[in-house]
């Protein structure tokens, strides 16, 4: 433990980077899911019949401005939370890929996502789609 502290003292740039991360990441999740559940209530309202001309020309621009944030944050922040980097282009994909994986804590966490953060909001009910077999309500 001493010698964390002392590393921490010599070196506060690091922490000061490490601290710069946690916040730029904590904040771009954040900002993915507000364009998320932007972009899934102008879907609802197309879906519905009841989006006006207007309403779609001013939200096309937030779905492109979504799909840059998404690609940007799954290469850094989301690279580094599941530890690996990207496969995939899109967070969504790269959740979808890990809930339908066998099992170990990056098919937790993205199911975790899926449930609390993105099918409650996406119109189908299922964001992330989870393979019947590898839903953890079914086993």
């Amino acid at each position: 433990m001493s010698a964390l502290l002392s590393l921490l003292w010599y070196f506060p740039h690091v922490v000061a980077f490490a601290l710069g991360f946690l916040v730029l990441a904590v904040a771009s999740f954040y900002l993915l899911w507000i364009l998320y559940l932007a972009v899934m209530n102008l879907q609802r309202a197309r879906d519905n019949g009841t989006i006006t001309p207007a309403a779609y020309r001013l939200g096309l621009p937030l779905l492109y401005v979504g799909l840059l944030v998404d690609c940007l944050v799954n290469v850094i922040p989301v690279s580094a939370l599941f530890l690996e980097l990207p496969r995939e282009f899109l967070v969504t994909q790269r959740l979808t890929r890990h809930a339908n994986a066998e099992g170990g804590w990056r098919k937790g966490l993205a199911i975790w996502f899926a449930k609390n953060l993105l099918d409650t909001f996406d119109p189908s009910g299922q964001h992330v789609r989870i393979l019947v077999d590898q839903r953890p309500d079914r086993r």
